[in-house]
């Protein structure tokens, strides 16, 4: 395949875009628990309690540790949204910038691409299709991205082992109700060498995790070895 001279990762639209996504996501829910604060405190300095319908709006406006605490779940699951789009829109640009990258990858069948009108639009649907199909698994991802391309996804072990452990929570989280089950028991067994109990209701701080989330996006670096 040859050696590909890709200069600055930082300029591709993908990575660009991927550090907007998280910015806005980040920020979005960060506002939403301020505006939250300020609410309350208006209606305190404001003394509302003295409007008929008082209760109706507190209900509305003003959370508790338990609806807190779900507002950053999920702020976390969207955050993790945005990695996931990323994995997907940096293989599209990948592809698209090294198109021999995938002649030896599985090609799609003709009934597939019959009705489109020129070759544009088919070597679109196979870049979009095989970018789906790589970015499927976070680990094979990785993988795929460093035979092929000699980029490094983050710096060290360590920092890919915590996006793996909290890539097994946000499922949790998102497919589990919250619960632990046998999957995400062996996950921690294999990441954090310890024993997860099954059908437990994971009560850890989801802004704690929403924040480290968001710093280890933030901080995703793209190597490419020479």
């Amino acid at each position: 395949m040859g050696k590909r001279k890709i200069k600055d990762l930082s300029n591709i639209n993908s990575v660009k875009n991927f550090k907007k996504n998280i910015e806005k996501t980040y920020q979005f829910f960060s506002g939403l628990e301020i505006n939250i604060f300020t609410t309350k405190e208006v209606f305190r300095m404001f003394k509302a309690r003295r409007h008929p319908k008082f209760k109706e709006y507190q209900n509305i406006v003003e959370f508790n540790k338990a609806r807190l605490s779900y507002l950053y779940e999920l702020g976390f699951i969207a955050l993790f949204s945005n990695f996931e789009f990323f994995m997907y829109d940096l293989l599209r640009d990948l592809f698209k910038k090294y198109p021999n990258s995938f002649k030896k990858e599985k090609m799609v069948s003709y009934e597939e691409v019959s009705d489109f009108k020129n070759v544009r639009e088919i070597k679109e649907y196979i870049v979009d299709s095989l970018a789906i199909e790589k970015a499927y698994d976070v680990k094979s991802w990785r993988e795929f991205i460093n035979r092929n391309f000699k980029i490094t996804i983050f710096k060290t072990k360590k920092q890919f082992r915590l996006l793996l452990m909290l890539n097994a929570l946000r499922n949790i989280f998102l497919h589990g109700g919250g619960v632990t089950n046998s999957k995400f028991r062996r996950e921690m067994k294999e990441l954090l060498k310890t024993q997860i109990p099954l059908k437990r209701k994971i009560t850890l701080d989801r802004k704690t995790y929403f924040e480290n989330l968001y710093r280890l996006l933030k901080g995703l670096t793209l190597e490419r070895s020479n």
